[in-house]
């Protein structure tokens, strides 16, 4: 269990295999939950991966019903909404991908988003195969988010590295072409600290390529077979639309707050937003506002 509140999980793999472990992170310390204790009968607060992984789980089998919502109850595969709720995090820590954090902590309406939205591509490629996808930015976005990711077969337990299929993603923008983020993983902590930089990717089997204020208009995204011994390989492309403005997360219209309890208001913002935010509250349907803070 973190100290900044989150709760991160990581696998072993082979040996000096170098992978972006964890994945994700998910809040763990101080969750307010049920308790099963006969006596108590209530509601108590946890900290622990006990209480991030039932909030991962949770967000997944939201998930997985919404894309059945959407899909005339066709299930989805797991990668894919493994992709969804990794490329729907919020970044934390160093810019991007890191060995701390990931791809950052859990944002299910951002991965909501992608799955109403049929915001995802699929795929197979063999051994040099190449496929392309176009994705349409619409203007007011402040960042753009692509993640490759597929199902790799097992490795063997004495390989010096637990990827058995290499894909590469790479984002076409207008000519300028652009590298996922990846991470130094030569086992020293000055160097494991470093933030991301884009190049091609030889580990993951997963690969994130992200804008700040792209232009509207499409882009190209190319997915190669590098290194496909063990063919057909199925992937999925996600992709999402950060957009340049506050979207309210609590409370929503309907919820209701009891009197003489503090509450917590909460919201999405892109991640380079660096000024004040203005807070208040209207009773009359937003004719005349009270302002709680403008200094937020």
């Amino acid at each position: 269990t973190r100290t900044d509140g989150l709760a991160t999980s990581s696998s072993r793999g082979p040996a000096n295999d170098g992978r972006i472990k964890p994945d994700l992170g998910a809040v763990g310390t101080q969750v307010y939950s049920t308790t099963d204790d006969p006596v108590v009968n209530s509601y108590v607060r946890y900290t622990g991966t006990s209480m991030s992984c039932p909030g991962i789980t949770g967000s997944l089998a939201v998930m997985m019903q919404a894309y059945k919502d959407h899909n005339g109850g066709a299930e989805a595969k797991g990668a894919l909404l493994k992709g969804m709720l990794m490329n729907g995090a919020d970044d934390m820590g160093n810019a991007g991908p890191d060995f701390r954090y990931g791809y950052g902590r859990v944002n299910i309406r951002k991965s909501y988003d992608m799955i109403a939205n049929a915001r995802y591509f699929s795929g197979t490629v063999n051994n040099n195969d190449s496929l392309t996808f176009n994705v349409n930015v619409p203007a007011n976005t402040a960042q753009l988010k692509v993640m490759l990711i597929w199902a790799d077969p097992q490795a063997s337990t004495s390989a010096a590295r637990a990827l058995v299929n290499d894909l590469d993603m790479t984002l076409d923008d207008n000519g300028t072409i652009y590298q996922p983020w990846v991470l130094n993983p030569t086992p020293n902590p000055v160097l494991l600290d470093n933030p991301a930089t884009r190049a091609r990717d030889s580990l993951n089997n997963m690969e994130q390529i992200t804008l700040m204020d792209p232009s509207a208009g499409s882009k190209t995204v190319k997915v190669k077979g590098f290194n496909v011994p063990s063919g057909p390989q199925e992937f999925f492309v996600v992709y999402f639309f950060e957009k340049d403005e506050i979207t309210i997360t609590y409370p929503q219209p309907g919820d209701a707050i009891a009197g003489g309890n503090y509450e917590f208001l909460r919201w999405d913002a892109p991640s380079d937003y660096t000024s004040n935010f203005s807070i208040g509250y209207s009773t009359d349907g937003g004719n005349t506002w009270t302002p709680i803070s403008s200094s937020t």
